[in-house]
């Protein structure tokens, strides 16, 4: 099933790079970086606790993406694209007092559509994303020399509304941005898990 989706996923990228080579229609690249707050859904704690022997809150993280977006005049607004994204979280004290790091990224086939002006890169926009990614989690505890990892891997749906500020030859967008995670794993003497997690946050853009 992984290889299922990642096969689909890379055919997508393919074929919208190749639709923009053959027609030379516009292609926009963008650059982002952001800040957002780790979500947990369901038994997410349970599962890191049969991971490590303890859990914790889910704590801030910085993103950093990059993208393309295929986007005649024709389409009135909307782009086509692809777009990888990763959060860096910053280290959380655990349940017992150790050091947890939570740390994800995903590959995504994405659209983004402006709604009001119907020009791509000017004024409002909404966007929605369908990717495949990973996340890392480590427990750190330099005292005791102990260190634990949990990975698993899987499905991620992003969403975001922003606005974009056009310049002479780039533009800026703000904006903020809700994702969801279903990711699986393997624990340890325990079998698979299953890991639901999110992000809710915000993030600038530069596009060209």
């Amino acid at each position: 099933m992984k290889t299922m989706i990642f096969s689909i996923l890379f055919s997508g990228f393919t074929a919208l790079q190749t639709i923009a080579q053959s027609t030379k229609v516009p292609v926009y690249g963008e650059f982002g970086l952001g800040l957002g707050q780790a979500l947990f859904f369901g038994d997410m704690k349970a599962q890191l606790a049969k991971s490590y022997g303890g859990s914790f809150e889910p704590g801030i993280g910085n993103n950093l993406m990059m993208g393309f977006y295929v986007a005649p005049a024709k389409w009135n607004g909307l782009g086509i694209g692809s777009r990888i994204k990763g959060t860096f979280g910053t280290s959380v004290k655990g349940d017992l007092g150790d050091s947890y790091i939570f740390n994800y990224y995903n590959l995504a086939l994405t659209a983004k559509y402006y709604l009001i002006s119907k020009t791509f890169n000017k004024g409002l926009y909404a966007r929605g994303s369908f990717g495949f990614g990973q996340f890392t989690t480590k427990r750190v505890n330099e005292a005791a020399n102990l260190y634990k990892h949990q990975y698993a891997i899987g499905t991620s749906m992003m969403g975001g509304v922003g606005w974009t500020f056009p310049m002479k030859k780039t533009a800026v967008s703000i904006e903020a941005e809700f994702d969801y995670s279903n990711r699986n794993g393997t624990i340890d003497g325990k079998g698979d898990g299953t890991y639901r997690s999110g992000q809710i946050g915000s993030n600038l853009i530069l596009s060209f």
